[in-house]
């Protein structure tokens, strides 16, 4: 056995971990410096010890690599023209009431981007490069300076040097310097940044940058409201002759709510186009030349989120795995007499007991006359034998969500009348399923599944044969499929799906109780919702997890589940 050291052999071999994380072993002394040691020694009765390490930011061992967040911004980077900026900024924090605050979710941009959670976090990408403390760099990424005062209150942050090693980022600095760099970075360079958030809180970091901006960086803000500026940003941010033509007939519809505002000329501009190319000669005269470019970016990363990666694709199945468990459970549960929030309940402890930091939407759990309402959130009725009950829950792990719905009897058996009906859902869903493949138009799973529930609701008659195709808009209401990924209506557009597309397809049928429709369909609502990945081959439904067939359900539903305890009941 090796003999123990003493203090003094303990201070020169002391590996000391630094900030960043890296182990630093110390140089061995002079003999003057060891007869000044000795001294000291002699002098003290206090021992020396070895530099405490700092706790951990992140827990999570299976988050995005560095190497993913990397691999975004060149992407990025390399969308941008020639002397450009590209200037990424965090999620508000929104206040909930006095002193307490909504729980803080990233923007999926930043966390896409560079995988920080920390609110006030900016990143810049330069095409030529800054200099920032004597070194040419291309991105920079500007964090939250650490306080360890603040820090007991409300957790530990990265602070420059652990973001710069643990994120992977070229350069990390603090916020602080934000004004410093961003004027460096923007000298003989056009800004390019997203969309501003909205109701951002006076007085708070965000709300410095975004003012910071608005004075330095050139910003078009229209000063119109609700849905206009997507109208604006669709116009500015076309890059063909096909997007031109699709999106003319559109912004002239809306025209006139543009008049009197900042506005008015772009969109008059545009509307008198005769071409893509004579629209583009005009904005980049007239826009490009004097704005800074809020709307490319937004494209760019359109195009990148879209499509996901074999990581991301790994993150997106344990959400949707987390929300098939909580199906499973829930059908083991649901019995007459509880109530909506029981099973709402029981579907997010579920989540969190497999990891999901949040919902990705608020729980839909709508029994009875709830369950022909699309988006109820409510969840306070209580469910009774005869009813059906809509459940459309998703989980969020690491920023990437699910979205799956399934529709059970409350009394575990389907009258015949739920049978006809969610059986009928159960084929629109799979023949919409069967088309979203690669090439395929997006729109082409709705029409699938609208065919099939047209057929079977005039066979139930339900609707006249002689009736219009209009006539089922009164009992499905909605599209059929929408994206999904950071966001449960994820980025995308309407065009071709392509292979690592994951887009969801959900037809449903909602009979409300009304004069001219048999009671024995009065509030019988169905939605049958899977998440589907795109191939090069068949679509795979990766929330298969979840059962699906009538057989399945009861099956299920006889067993006894972890809602049925009395544990923590009162």
């Amino acid at each position: 056995m090796r003999a123990a050291p003493n203090r003094i052999d303990v201070f020169l071999e002391t590996q000391l971990v630094n900030s960043q994380g890296a182990i630093v072993k110390t140089s061995r002394p002079s003999l003057v410096q060891l007869t000044a040691l000795a001294v000291l020694f002699a002098l003290t009765s206090v021992p020396m010890h070895a530099q405490v390490a700092d706790a951990p930011v992140l827990y999570d061992s299976d988050l995005l690599p560095p190497a993913f967040h990397k691999s975004r911004r060149e992407a990025v980077l390399a969308s941008l023209p020639p002397h450009s900026v590209a200037i990424v900024l965090s999620a508000p924090q929104r206040n909930r009431e006095n002193d307490v605050s909504y729980e803080f979710r990233q923007s999926s941009d930043m966390i896409y981007l560079t995988g920080s959670h920390e609110p006030g976090t900016v990143l810049l990408l330069s095409t030529d490069g800054v200099t920032v403390d004597g070194e040419m760099v291309h991105e920079v990424l500007l964090v939250p300076a650490r306080d360890p005062g603040r820090e007991v209150w409300t957790g530990r942050l990265f602070g420059d040097m652990r973001a710069q090693a643990l994120l992977g980022v070229e350069k990390a600095v603090t916020l602080d310097r934000f004004e410093e760099i961003a004027t460096a970075s923007l000298e003989g360079a056009r800004l390019f940044h997203l969309p501003l958030p909205n109701g951002v809180a006076s007085g708070t970091t965000l709300d410095g940058q975004l003012e910071w901006l608005k004075e330095n960086g050139r910003l078009l803000i229209p000063d119109v409201g609700g849905f206009l500026p997507r109208i604006l940003s669709a116009a500015l941010a076309l890059s063909d002759e096909a997007g031109f033509e699709r999106t003319s007939g559109f912004v002239a519809r809306f025209a006139d709510r543009f008049a009197g505002s900042n506005v008015e000329d772009i969109i008059t501009a545009f509307n008198s186009a005769e071409s893509f190319e004579s629209w583009l000669e005009w904005r980049r005269e007239n826009v490009d030349a004097v704005y800074a470019d809020g709307f490319s970016l937004r494209g760019t990363l359109n195009g990148l989120r879209v499509i996901k990666t074999e990581a991301e694709l790994g993150v997106m199945q344990r959400a949707i795995d987390n929300t098939t468990a909580a199906h499973r459970e829930a059908m083991r549960s649901i019995e007459p007499g509880m109530y909506e929030y029981e099973i709402e309940a029981l579907v997010e402890y579920i989540f969190r007991r497999n990891g999901s930091e949040y919902t990705g939407f608020p729980s839909i759990v709508g029994s009875g006359e709830n369950s022909v309402i699309l988006h109820y959130e409510t969840n306070r009725r209580q469910m009774q034998a005869e009813d059906m009950v809509v459940m459309d829950i998703g989980a969020e792990y690491h920023h990437y969500s699910a979205d799956v719905t399934r529709t059970v009897p409350v009394d575990g058996v389907f009258s015949p009348e739920q049978k006809a009906i969610y059986e009928l859902v159960l084929r629109a869903a799979d023949a919409g399923i069967e088309v979203t493949r690669a090439d395929s138009s997006f729109g082409a799973p709705h029409f699938a599944a609208r065919a099939v529930l047209l057929a079977g609701m005039r066979e139930l008659g339900l609707i006249g044969e002689d009736e219009e195709d209009s006539a089922l808009r009164r009992f499905f209401m909605h599209g059929t499929s929408h994206y999904l990924g950071m966001y449960v209506h994820d980025v995308g557009g309407d065009g071709i799906l392509a292979p690592g597309t994951v887009i969801t397809v959900e037809p449903g049928i909602y009979i409300a109780a009304a004069d001219d429709i048999d009671p024995k369909w009065w509030n019988i609502g169905v939605r049958i919702e899977d998440d589907i990945l795109v191939t090069d081959g068949d679509p795979v439904n990766m929330s298969a997890g979840a059962p699906r067939t009538v057989a399945a359900i009861e099956a299920l539903m006889r067993e006894t589940g972890l809602g049925n305890s009395t544990a923590g009941r009162r």
